[in-house]
């Protein structure tokens, strides 16, 4: 009986505290992340149009998160693919998505629907959760992807 006020307590609390709820029309599930470092300025572009950017690659996410109509869903994202000098933002990013999100470079500017599509069919790349920076990785051309062992002959 003494611990009575305290469950009752407990249970208004559950009941009343504020909750962030989604409608799930407003998620926009991406499939793919492009990450560019451009000397001091960051621009993450998703595969679905979407960009952001900042100084950082956290920055560029949230301008991302606040800049888009809808819910950006990172969930969903099966690839990274990144600039070889943005090799070092990756870190930050790694809370944000799936360890078996697939990881390569990019060479020039790689149209993302294309990326995508050419991706989904040929490629085989290492998982985020085992690749860190300074590892080498396949780059990824408007053509192919083509190894590194490939590009260094």
């Amino acid at each position: 009986m003494k611990r009575l006020p305290f469950y009752i307590v407990l249970l208004a609390l559950t009941f009343l505290a504020p909750i962030k709820r989604v409608d799930v029309g407003q998620l926009q599930p991406v499939e793919a992340v492009f990450l560019v470092r451009q000397g001091e300025a960051v621009t993450l572009t998703t595969d679905t149009g979407d960009t952001g950017q900042g100084s950082t690659a956290l920055e560029a996410l949230y301008d991302l998160k606040e800049t888009t109509p809808a819910v950006i869903y990172l969930d969903t994202a099966e690839y990274l693919v990144l600039s070889e000098s943005a090799a070092q933002d990756v870190q930050a990013l790694r809370d944000y998505l799936k360890g078996s999100v697939r990881v390569c470079y990019m060479d020039g500017e790689v149209g993302p629907e294309k990326a995508v599509q050419y991706l989904n069919v040929h490629a085989k790349l290492p998982k985020l959760k085992r690749w860190k920076a300074g590892d080498e990785l396949p780059i990824l051309t408007n053509e192919k992807i083509i190894e590194k062992s490939e590009n260094n002959a």
